[in-house]
């Protein structure tokens, strides 16, 4: 009776799943990947993929506005210059969101981890990064063109989607390392809300156990922003290490 009360995947995972939640907002506002962190634990709970996906967008959503109200108050936002990219994230996520209850994801779970390889190789290898803005971007349709792909990829999976976005602002955009975090905190909670909000209105949510790890992100996120603020080169490797990390996983699980 007493799990019950837990939608049937026992108290023992409410436990683990508090804690993931707080170590995946940490990461998440470090440099994107909570999803890595929490959604093989909601799956391997016993959940369905729908709920899982669904309740996994509901923390990671809370998570992403933690972060970029941080952020914001750090004053590495600037919501005028992002509005664009923000609207783009908010429609393109919902139609993945939608998507996603539709279309088989196993081809786009095999193509990932090498795509997670090239994010990684480029903030390894790539000897302009650094916390100083560079060149605005001279193709705004390039900019656009590619948070469009990132939101529609973050509605239908979401894994890793803080990374890519970040370096589209830093590659593209021309951000400096801090202020490009900032903004794809931002850009990832827009289509966070969207996505969600489609789950929400599909009834997936699995709500006591979203709001309990709601509140794991709040704590995780804010620990992570202040660190990312405080001390901008721990950027950096923490992108590279992660990029690596999902990619292995995902290679093992996909072909092995």
């Amino acid at each position: 009776m007493f799990d019950s009360m837990f939608n049937d995947i026992g108290a023992f995972w409410y436990i683990v799943l508090f804690v993931a939640s707080i170590f995946g907002g940490l990461v998440g506002s470090l440099s994107g990947g909570a999803g890595m962190i929490t959604m093989p634990l909601l799956l391997l709970s016993g959940l369905n993929p729908l709920q899982a996906l669904a309740t996994n967008k509901l923390q990671a959503c809370v998570g992403s506005f933690t972060g970029a109200a941080h952020y914001y108050k750090g004053g590495l936002v600037d919501l005028g210059q992002s509005r664009i990219c923000i609207a783009i994230a908010v429609i393109f996520s919902g139609l993945g969101a939608f998507a996603v209850q539709f279309v088989s994801l196993e081809i786009l779970s095999k193509i990932l981890p090498f795509v997670m390889i090239l994010v990684g190789m480029y903030f390894l290898f790539s000897p302009k990064l650094s916390d100083k803005d560079r060149a605005k971007s001279p193709c705004p349709f390039l900019l656009y063109m590619s948070c469009a792909v990132a939101s529609v990829y973050g509605g239908l999976l979401g894994v890793g989607i803080g990374s890519f976005v970040l370096m589209i602002f830093v590659s593209i955009a021309g951000y400096g390392l801090s202020k490009a975090l900032a903004h794809s905190r931002v850009l990832v909670f827009s289509g966070n809300l969207s996505s969600t909000l489609l789950f929400i209105i599909g009834g997936n949510v699995l709500w006591i156990l979203g709001i309990l790890m709601c509140v794991g992100q709040m704590i995780g996120a804010t620990l992570g922003a202040k660190l990312a603020i405080k001390h901008g080169a721990i950027i950096r490797p923490v992108v590279i290490c992660l990029c690596f990390i999902i990619s292995i996983r995902l290679i093992i699980k996909g072909f092995f």
